[in-house]
């Protein structure tokens, strides 16, 4: 209960953008709720993976700006050819989503939002995903101040193997 306190302190419920404007995130939450979607766990949406994705771009992954810019042009290009009548990603449904993703699946920008809904999903919160440590649980790991490796036959010494 203590750590879900600290936690709502440190990630306030709606963050403030830091790269993304309102509209790029709906669409690469729209993208990466069709990559993870909700399940018996909660999907990328619910666990705030696009605030994850926001924050590696406007910090450690500055370099995928431009990929991002572009892919989700394209991505948009896309959408507008498979669905004329559509204005959004986000507007699409859910099997129209996977429709176009399928079609943009052997692109870059497909593979790094996928990579980052991965890690926004899994990562630690303080990042901006796993809300609620939601990630965690469905793969069980349970959250202690510091984890120790699986100690096994590889941890012994190299010349012993």
């Amino acid at each position: 209960m203590l750590a879900a306190l600290c936690w709502a302190e440190v990630l306030p419920a709606q963050p403030e953008w830091k790269w993304f404007d309102a509209a790029t995130a709906a669409e690469i939450g729209a993208i990466v709720g069709q990559i993870l979607p909700d399940d018996e766990t909660p999907g990328a949406e619910r666990v705030g993976v696009v605030y994850f994705i926001d924050r590696a771009l406007a910090g450690f992954d500055q370099d995928r700006r431009s990929l991002y810019r572009a892919g989700l042009q394209e991505a948009q290009a896309r959408r507008a050819q498979l669905f004329p009548a559509s204005a959004s990603i986000r507007e699409l449904r859910p099997e129209q989503i996977v429709e176009l993703l399928k079609s943009i699946e052997s692109t870059e920008f497909f593979q790094q939002v996928r990579t980052h809904a991965v890690l926004g999903w899994l990562g630690h919160p303080m990042h901006g995903g796993n809300r609620g440590m939601a990630g965690w649980k469905a793969v069980g790991i349970q959250h202690a101040m510091q984890y120790q490796p699986p100690f096994g036959f590889y941890d012994g010494p190299a010349g012993k193997r």
